[in-house]
């Protein structure tokens, strides 16, 4: 009775947490403002989330939804532009995305970076990686985690380890356990 008991409460816990809270959520591209170079040029670098350049890397610099330019990063990931009018433009290399307002030399806010950096994701894959490929599990520093664990899962946690202990509880509260029928105890 008490495994049923339980199961059941596992279920409607499992049933309460919609499946899409607990699915990855798609990364937003980031904005940056970038000042252009004499000649229009602009400079950039594709790294991975450790911070090391990726080499031979197509980079693509998109406006409207169309590749007006592509290059390839070099031997320390980076790359450039030549002849850019200032604008906003998207660029995409595998999974890194970044919107970019290209400023003129003169027209920049105050403090805008020279160039602009791509940082390139591994695909987030929990649990179904072939024995063949290694795959990282990237964890955003942007969420927060107690004890390495997302909210909801935490959440789903400690509603188990207050559950439980209460189900138990009732289990033993269903009265005393008796000998034949005859209202003894069955233990002294």
């Amino acid at each position: 009775m008490l495994i049923a008991r339980l199961a059941f409460g596992l279920a409607c816990l499992g049933m309460l947490i919609p499946q899409g809270l607990m699915a990855a959520t798609p990364t937003q591209p980031t904005v940056s403002d970038v000042v252009l170079g004499e000649g229009g040029i602009l400079l950039g670098r594709l790294v991975d989330g450790r911070g090391y350049g990726l080499p031979g890397r197509r980079v693509e610099m998109r406006r409207g939804g169309a590749v007006i330019v592509w290059m390839r990063t070099d031997q320390f990931g980076r790359f450039a532009v030549k002849d850019l009018p200032g604008g906003t433009y998207a660029l995409v290399s595998g999974s890194a995305q970044n919107v970019v307002r290209a400023w003129a030399a003169g027209s920049a806010p105050p403090r805008t970076s020279t160039r602009v950096i791509l940082v390139e994701q591994p695909q987030v894959v929990s649990w179904q990686a072939p024995a063949t490929e290694s795959v990282d599990v990237v964890y955003s520093s942007s969420e927060s985690r107690i004890f390495g664990l997302s909210p909801w899962t935490l959440t789903a946690v400690v509603g188990m380890a207050v559950g439980i202990p209460i189900l138990v509880n009732q289990h033993d509260d269903d009265g005393p356990s008796t000998v034949g029928g005859a209202g003894l105890p069955a233990s002294p």
